[in-house]
């Protein structure tokens, strides 16, 4: 077995983990970057949307040929009412993923992280306050490398290994399962909004149309609750009329489906020398779980904290801190999202699917919905009209 030590192990290398590896590697620290997909990012396994209001916060600029297609707004669809928004929040562009990776974790090895494609983390050994002291992990070709590392950033999704082994493997109820594919030859409605549709065909979630040209785009379908086949889901959300007449020649390109969080997979982001960062950690903005430029913005704050807690200039606990002096206040909005649409997500009141196009859409805010639960159904479809 071969024997390694490091500074900082990241594992993951999509948006998060490339993040976390390039400040790492930045500030000095011996950075390991290990990726279990023999190609970054493949396969694709999101909607690739990204919010133009996180831009600024950024930690370093994203090339103009990232940005494969603008987005002015997004439609909003439920029980046949439809509700458009542009601008601020609801703009933004489409990226393709593959691309975008691996731009940043070139980033990341530019910065001096060593990269380990086809490299799984199999197992950690713990002491009882979590700290990590050996990290066992695959290579390609199957030889398995004994990593001795100083910080551990777990940036390795919804169905993390890191996680896993310390405790936390509950995904069913608290991640969205996505069924989707790329489409081209389509007629879409305004290719410049992003289209998101609520209904019974998306258990807890939602289905979608996201631009990625004017005749080509990401189509799917989530579930929060697995309380049918999504493969049922997605039929029946192409059989809406609105859906269908914008499909009709649709050939399909690729299948691009994945996982979500929803609710928080732990109870906190630091764990001894571990830290949680991107969809590991929840790391996305609700109502739309936008999780991309979160997980940069975190991921940059978790490799700076993490070599900085190497050269003991500071501790792994002011992680969470730093996080919320620089997203703290989309965080804590999206927790307020979090909690009022999940409770209508379960609720059987005729009126859920409704209140959460007026929530998502910004009508309603979510303070408010205390106030509207008396209402009936042609009540609120009626102030969605009418815009107030």
């Amino acid at each position: 077995m071969q024997e390694t030590e490091c500074d900082v192990l990241v594992v993951g290398a999509g948006p998060s983990g490339c993040s976390a590896a390039r400040a790492a590697a930045s500030a000095g620290a011996r950075t390991l970057l290990i990726e279990k997909k023999k190609e970054i990012g493949v396969p694709v396994q999101c909607a690739e949307a990204i919010g133009e209001y996180l831009i600024p916060y950024l930690p370093y600029r994203i090339p103009e040929k990232q940005l494969v297609w603008k987005i002015n707004g997004m439609l909003f669809w439920a029980d046949g009412l439809s509700v458009e928004r542009t601008g601020g929040i609801w703009a933004g562009y489409a990226i393709d993923r593959v691309n975008f990776d691996t731009w940043l974790a070139s980033g990341a090895v530019s910065a001096g992280a060593e990269l380990k494609l086809a490299t799984e983390l199999i197992d950690l050994t713990l002491e009882d306050d979590n700290t990590v002291t050996q990290a066992l992990v695959r290579t390609h070709g199957g030889a398995v490398l004994e990593i001795t590392p100083r910080v551990v950033i777990a940036a390795d999704g919804v169905h993390s290994r890191v996680l896993a082994e310390l405790g936390f493997i509950e995904v069913e109820n608290n991640c969205v399962e996505v069924l989707s594919y790329e489409l081209m030859n389509l007629e879409l409605y305004k290719p410049m909004l992003e289209q998101l549709y609520l209904g019974d065909f998306s258990p807890g979630a939602y289905g979608y149309i996201f631009p990625l040209a004017r005749n080509r785009a990401n189509v799917g379908v989530g579930s929060l609750f697995a309380t049918r086949k999504l493969e049922s889901c997605y039929e029946e959300f192409l059989e809406l009329s609105v859906v269908k007449r914008q499909l009709k020649q649709a050939e399909t390109v690729r299948e691009k489906s994945g996982w979500a969080p929803i609710q928080y997979l732990s109870d906190r982001w630091q764990y001894g020398n571990i830290i949680l960062t991107g969809d590991a950690a929840n790391q996305n903005f609700k109502p739309f779980v936008e999780g991309v430029l979160p997980g940069i913005i975190c991921g940059d704050i978790a490799g700076q904290t993490a070599a900085e807690a190497v050269f003991g200039t500071a501790t792994l606990e002011v992680y969470p801190s730093r996080i919320a002096d620089k997203l703290g206040s989309f965080f804590s909005e999206s927790d307020t999202f979090l909690e009022v649409l999940y409770g209508l997500s379960t609720s059987s009141s005729a009126t859920r699917h409704l209140l959460r196009l007026g929530i998502s859409a910004g009508i309603f805010s979510p303070d408010a919905l205390e106030s509207l639960a008396d209402l009936d159904y042609e009540s609120i479809k009626n102030r969605l009209s009418t815009g107030f």
